[in-house]
């Protein structure tokens, strides 16, 4: 037979560690916001020339969704909205699980009044 552990939270810290992830992540949206401009002006601005060398290094660096400058500037557009959304997420689970277990215990007894 298999031994039925619990778990217990502490939801007020629960709820601060949310809200301190989810300003982190927060500031990591506006932060790559930022620099995701930048590096698009800098790149808009072909620093390396319209050269076919410059043409060459273009096409291998940025010239397509293949390229590994534009997969890292892509993952991190697909992954920062993510981040982002946790702290919130957790913090609205967190919030679901107490009003869970404050309407059971309400519905169903175990109030110590």
């Amino acid at each position: 037979m298999t031994e039925l552990r619990e778990t217990f939270v502490k939801p007020d810290a629960a709820v601060d560690g949310a809200n301190t992830l989810g300003a982190a992540g927060a500031r990591l949206a506006q932060r790559w916001q930022g620099l995701a401009a930048t590096i698009g002006t800098l790149n808009g601005d072909r620093p390396w020339g319209d050269d076919e060398p410059g043409n060459e290094f273009n096409k291998s660096y940025l010239g397509g969704e293949d390229q590994p400058a534009q997969k890292v500037l892509d993952m991190a557009a697909d992954l920062v909205p993510v981040v982002e959304l946790m702290g919130p997420t957790v913090k609205g689970a967190v919030e679901g699980t107490v009003d869970v277990d404050d309407m059971v215990k309400t519905l169903f007894g175990g109030d110590d009044k």
